[in-house]
């Protein structure tokens, strides 16, 4: 792309790029002040398509003091993994001028029978106060994820987001060669 005004060439990020195409999500949950707890968790079910459209997920978490993110997949055990319900969100997409709808079903506050260490792929610990933690990952298609987001103590206040971009699986062509 080119700078109309300078003629420079211009270079657009990857997930910013999706953003301008309409294929960018997000959704957010927050707690209300000093209510996140140790036994009040913020958390999403998170369940991909079974389509060949794969989920490019961020997680951020954000707390005023220690925290712990975890991401658990579902094994298909359900002795490892028994994540059901919750409110169901319409996730925003993230180019407001954007009609097109996330593939994915997203809940907040699930019923979660299990979660055990055996379906947990991810787990961050957010050390200090204010601090905000982010990994990405590509998410499996037709699989259910829960991310959650565990105080260290009562009286706490935090929020836990997630942002993705959904785009065709593709496999990589090859390389271009040598630059000059």
């Amino acid at each position: 792309m080119i700078d109309e005004k300078t003629g420079a060439q211009v270079a657009i990020a990857c997930v910013e790029h999706e953003v301008h195409e309409g294929n960018a999500y997000m959704v957010s949950l927050s707690s209300a002040l000093d209510a996140f707890d140790i036994a009040a968790p913020l958390s999403f079910l998170f369940i991909t398509p079974n389509t060949p459209i794969r989920c490019h997920m961020h997680v951020h978490g954000s707390a005023n003091t220690a925290a712990i993110i975890q991401c658990y997949e579902d094994t298909g055990v359900a002795a490892q993994f028994t994540v059901t319900g919750g409110t169901g969100i319409t996730p925003i997409n993230r180019n407001r001028n954007s009609s097109k709808t996330s593939v994915a079903t997203v809940t907040h506050t699930p019923d979660i029978g299990n979660a055990t260490a055996d379906a947990l792929i991810h787990s961050k610990y957010a050390a200090k106060a204010g601090i905000e933690e982010s990994f990405p990952m590509l998410l499996k298609q037709n699989t259910a994820y829960l991310f959650r987001f565990l105080s260290n103590g009562d009286n706490n206040e935090g929020s836990l987001n997630l942002s993705w971009c959904e785009k065709p699986d593709k496999a990589f062509v090859g390389s271009v060669g040598a630059v000059s």
